[in-house]
């Protein structure tokens, strides 16, 4: 590391310190002068963290440096350089611990990146307050008397002073959380969820009487409602705000040392409940995107087959007019006055191509549909198409009823077709050990709006429980299947303003509903 980055470091970071250190220097204890919250190792942690443990002796003699001037040395400086060698290492052991563990990630991304946050936090403070305690009470007999009193606050100082500020810098110096904490500030929710926050704290320093530590179950709820919508970084903005409110409330009212320990003890469970929410929430929305983008893509393969029909009916007339129009132009003559006409409906078929790619590359984008006026007729020869290419030549029986009359469908040719093709596939495949097998489709109304395609075939069925899951995704009774074909054709037709149901029966039946074109 360059040594002209290393200084401009540390002096961005020194006054940084000591500059908590005394905002946060209130109600110190005793002889040892140890105060109820500590969010300065915070800062010491998260540089250690990210930029190595070669700050290290930094770290050391800023801490000296901010004990002499903040918390004046109360056992002489020869000791104060000791306690500072002790706390640096132990915020260094914290950071070279997160830093050793595979796959952690320092913007806590997941419930296991909090876990060893959390876990290593909390007992490296521990570790790191027993030991600055025992330097001082080794030093000086006197305050030996206090040793359990005093351990127990610089702990819960340093320990929730680190779990409330670490993750708010973390946040803030993780480029891709620190977009979603600007676009969080730019929602009025958030501001009323802040307020809110603020609003609690007040009413339990201030407008409540008695113990404020009676009415801390108040912040739970909004802290709640901060992380289920803002996640990560909604939390540690609504915790950053609660810790602040705490020590004034605590400095305005002069609480002793237990009843600070307790509210503390509070704040750090607050602490983690509101984190692991807010990180539980992002890992939800993950894993929701995750699925999506899965899903869009396995159903563009699932389309292949439906589009390769589509796209070579167009190719092989534009074949079969390319030919035409050669022997034309050998025979010359009127042959050649045929040509336009020839070389018009290539074009045409050209376009038709291009406009089914088309199609598929906006599915792509963006699972876009292209919703157009569907006669029942022209579905039902499509179904008939669909099942005799599925069937070949397995013998099983297909046969396709419309009810006379019935109103064009308002959908997406190209999607009904796959989701067919996946209905009447699953048909075929459950009569594979049956010599009679027989599938059916049948088009008839559904109520004003809506048709209903039923595919039943005489199969065994489904029972009660496959049925309730069938539609999940990653469910299959094949031992080749992905499980995704009917999870992606319910998308589609619910995106569709429809219904994809298995009835039950003692057969195999599926009900479609699609809704009619608009009239009018």
């Amino acid at each position: 590391m360059p040594a002209a980055r290393y200084i401009r470091d540390a002096a961005v970071f020194a006054p940084c310190y000591i500059m908590l250190d005394w905002a946060s220097y209130i109600a110190p204890l005793g002889p040892y002068n140890i105060t109820p919250w500590n969010p300065q190792p915070a800062l010491a942690i998260v540089w250690m963290l990210l930029g190595g443990l070669h700050h290290l002796p930094v770290v050391a003699a800023t801490v000296f440096l901010a004990d002499v001037l903040i918390r004046h040395a109360p056992a002489g400086v020869a000791v104060t350089l000791l306690t500072s060698a002790v706390l640096a290492a132990a915020y260094g052991a914290i950071a070279w611990f997160l830093r050793s563990q595979p796959r952690f990630h320092p913007g806590l991304s997941t419930t296991r990146d909090l876990t060893l946050f959390a876990t290593a936090t909390l007992a490296g403070t521990a570790a790191g307050g027993a030991l600055f305690v025992g330097v001082l009470t080794a030093a000086e007999p006197s305050f030996a008397g206090s040793f359990l009193e005093a351990w127990l606050r610089f702990w819960t100082g340093d320990a929730v002073g680190v779990l409330v500020t670490a993750p708010l810098l973390l946040v803030a110096t993780d480029g891709e959380r620190r977009r979603a904490l600007a676009s969080l500030a730019r929602r009025p929710e958030a501001a009323l969820q802040m307020g809110v926050v603020a609003a609690s704290v007040w009413l339990i320093f201030a407008g409540l009487p008695g113990d404020p530590s009676r009415h801390f179950y108040l912040l739970f709820i909004p802290l709640i409602w901060v992380a289920l919508r803002g996640g990560m970084e909604g939390a540690t903005v609504a915790l950053g705000i609660v810790q602040l409110g705490v020590v004034l409330g605590m400095h305005s009212l002069g609480v002793d040392w237990l009843p600070a320990v307790e509210l503390q003890a509070l704040v750090a469970a607050l602490t983690l409940t509101g984190l692991y929410l807010g990180i539980i929430v992002d890992e939800r929305g993950r894993a929701a995107e995750s699925l999506r983008q899965t899903l869009r893509l396995a159903a563009a393969g699932e389309m292949a087959g439906a589009i390769a029909h589509e796209v070579n009916q167009p190719l092989t007339a534009l074949s079969n007019y390319g030919r035409s129009a050669l022997m034309l132009l050998e025979r010359g003559g009127e042959g050649a006055a045929q040509l336009p006409s020839t070389i018009g409906k290539m074009l045409s078929e050209a376009e038709r191509a291009s406009d089914v790619v088309r199609r598929l590359r906006d599915f792509f984008r963006a699972g876009t549909t292209r919703l157009e006026p569907v006669p029942a007729t022209q579905l039902a020869a499509a179904a008939e198409r669909i099942g005799r290419q599925v069937i070949g030549a397995s013998g099983v029986a297909f046969s396709v009823r419309a009810e006379p009359g019935l109103p064009p469908l308002y959908v997406d040719r190209l999607q009904i077709e796959l989701v067919l093709r996946n209905l009447i596939a699953n048909a075929v495949e459950a009569l594979h050990d049956r010599n009679a097998g027989e599938v059916t489709v049948a088009i008839g109304r559904q109520g004003a709006s809506h048709l209903r395609l039923v595919i039943a075939d005489n199969g065994p069925g489904l029972d009660p429980e496959a049925r309730l899951r069938i539609f999940e995704p990653f469910v299959s009774g094949k031992s080749t299947g992905m499980g995704l074909g009917l999870a992606i054709s319910r998308a589609i037709v619910e995106a569709h303003d429809g219904t994809l149901v298995a009835a039950s029966g003692a057969h195999g039946e599926f009900h479609l509903d699609l809704p009619c074109a608009p009239t009018g």
